[in-house]
């Protein structure tokens, strides 16, 4: 009989504690005990990954463990390192029963009947009570030594800093990033010696090839660079309890339901302020804040002569990558003639986060300007047509929500039939 076991801690701390090598060594005692035997590739061990969620690596090899059969009998120390939430515990404890496992919990044995199931069920809502116990303390714990002026990571979590935790009595500090102040500097110094904008140094940087900060990305994007231009912290002025959860916004989009997340800046009398290593001047930052309000006061000068002269600014769409087409100039070689174009915003991969450029071309706006005039004219002289194109406009819309639903209902029989295959 394979058996294989499961073990997680929250806080890589824990991990460094060596909490989870005591889960390890019950589960294997408990095991020996039972006359059970285990492989090593079915220890299933997650380190340092909260259990509010359900995308942990280790879990998700067990699970498609279960899925091929390669274990019959999973054990787990307590129902809250399986997971944390309630409803997270039953998901995964049903999919595992319905591949003809069986769920041991060291600590809980209640057993299979409808009691112990019961029982379980409590465990799994108190477990869930007591995350949320355990946030709100870690939240007030770490405000109150963000007043005492302790370091915490979260003031100083951005580009060229590096945060060293408590370790065997020593007090928890700020360090810099050698490699990454290195990049910070010519930024701010490209602003206020060079006077050039955001995009210029987003594609300065584009061009020398630098890392990102995050590494996902191998294209740096203005609003990163802005974002370094504004913190506080690179000048020593750190601050903690700025930000708060808010209710989110919904967006405008035909699929409904999409939610985007939210934060808003608390009242400047809640922030902590604190000091940690300073990669440039106050001055230079002070500086830095003139320029780029000398940047948006010019870029608002360029702009607003043209801003009522484009018809249908921000309402078209590219046919090709569906990005919104911007409003931009040209003009001729002899100086003397201008020329409207709508333009995709895909042009400038910099701008919305792309390698490749969108291959659409131009578009003459004078030319489309007066053909969606015309068109607007003639159906405002002939009032009996809108009615008929609005109703034209909702029966496409219900068709494609028609199609819509036929693909997911065509995709979950699919699902159904793969789970009654795999079960077979």
């Amino acid at each position: 009989m394979q058996v294989a076991l499961y073990a997680r801690v929250s806080t890589p701390q824990q991990h460094h504690e060596n909490t989870i090598a005591s889960q390890v060594r019950l589960l294997k005692d408990y095991i020996q005990a039972q006359g059970w035997s285990v492989l090593p590739e079915h220890e299933f061990l997650d380190e340092g990954i909260s259990g509010a969620r359900l995308d942990r690596p280790a879990l998700d090899r067990l699970r498609d463990g279960a899925q091929r059969g390669e274990f019959d009998i999973v054990v787990v120390v307590a129902p809250d390192r399986l997971a944390r939430h309630y409803a997270h515990q039953w998901l995964l404890i049903e999919e595992l029963e319905k591949q003809r496992l069986s769920v041991h919990f060291l600590q809980h044995p209640f057993g299979d009947t409808p009691q112990g199931k019961l029982l379980i069920q409590m465990q799994g809502m108190m477990a869930e009570y007591e995350r949320a116990q355990i946030a709100e303390r870690t939240r007030r714990g770490r405000l109150e030594k963000a007043r005492r002026g302790e370091f915490i990571p979260g003031a100083y979590h951005c580009y060229g800093y590096r945060y060293v935790p408590k370790r065997h009595g020593c007090t928890p500090q700020v360090l810099i990033e050698p490699r990454e102040a290195e990049v910070v500097r010519p930024i701010y110094r490209a602003l206020v010696e060079e006077q050039l904008s955001c995009r210029q140094i987003t594609k300065r940087l584009n061009a020398a090839q630098l890392p990102t900060p995050t590494g996902k990305s191998t294209v740096w994007q203005p609003a990163t660079i802005r974002s370094i231009l504004t913190n506080r912290a690179y000048a020593g002025q750190g601050r903690y309890n700025c930000r708060q959860c808010a209710p989110p916004s919904y967006r405008q989009h035909p699929a409904p339901g999409r939610r985007s997340p939210k934060r808003q800046y608390r009242p400047v009398s809640d922030w902590v302020w604190s000091e940690a290593p300073i990669i440039i001047t106050p001055e230079l930052f002070d500086k830095a804040q003139g320029q780029l309000q000398r940047n948006a006061e010019a870029a608002r000068r360029m702009y607003q002569p043209r801003s009522r002269r484009y018809l249908l600014r921000t309402l078209v769409k590219c046919g090709e990558c569906g990005l919104a087409l911007s409003a931009t100039h040209l003009t001729s070689v002899c100086k003397r003639y201008e020329y409207l174009y709508y333009e995709c915003k895909g042009h400038n991969p910099l701008t919305c986060g792309r390698v490749t450029q969108c291959p659409s071309r131009r578009v003459r706006a004078d030319r489309l300007d007066a053909l969606v005039w015309q068109a607007l004219c003639q159906l405002l002289q002939t009032p009996t047509l809108i009615p008929q194109l609005h109703q034209t406009w909702v029966q496409a819309q219900q068709q494609n929500l028609s199609t819509l639903t036929a693909q997911e209902a065509h995709l979950w029989q699919r699902r159904q039939q793969l789970e009654r295959q795999s079960q077979r």
